[in-house]
């Protein structure tokens, strides 16, 4: 307790007790912390998954907006999509890593 007094003879000493010692804010902050994570990964999800929800939306937008005849158009878009998406995975299915997911129940 003596350390305590003698601390707070000073400026410096007299802030630190007042910022150690305030615990009113603290639900508050916990509150804070747990937003930023949330948007953290919110960011990091639609970094990482942002062009691919996109596409996914626009060929439902466009096929829902379609005519008959364009509908084997988006047919057609989507196939060349999930083409280039098998392509993406087969190098990392022939590195050995395990892919999960495939169509049909395969792994």
């Amino acid at each position: 307790m003596l350390n305590v007094r003698c601390a707070k003879r000073t400026k410096l000493g007299r802030f630190l007790c007042r910022l150690l010692g305030d615990q009113r804010g603290a639900v508050a902050m916990e509150y804070v912390m747990i937003a930023l994570l949330v948007a953290a990964a919110v960011i990091g999800v639609v970094m990482i998954f942002g062009k691919r929800i996109g596409n996914m939306f626009s060929t439902s937008t466009k096929a829902l907006s379609a005519t008959e005849g364009q509908i084997t158009e988006v047919a057609d878009e989507a196939k060349t999509q999930r083409d280039a998406d098998y392509q993406a995975v087969d190098p990392m299915r022939d590195a050995g890593h395990d892919i999960r997911g495939t169509e049909g129940g395969e792994q």
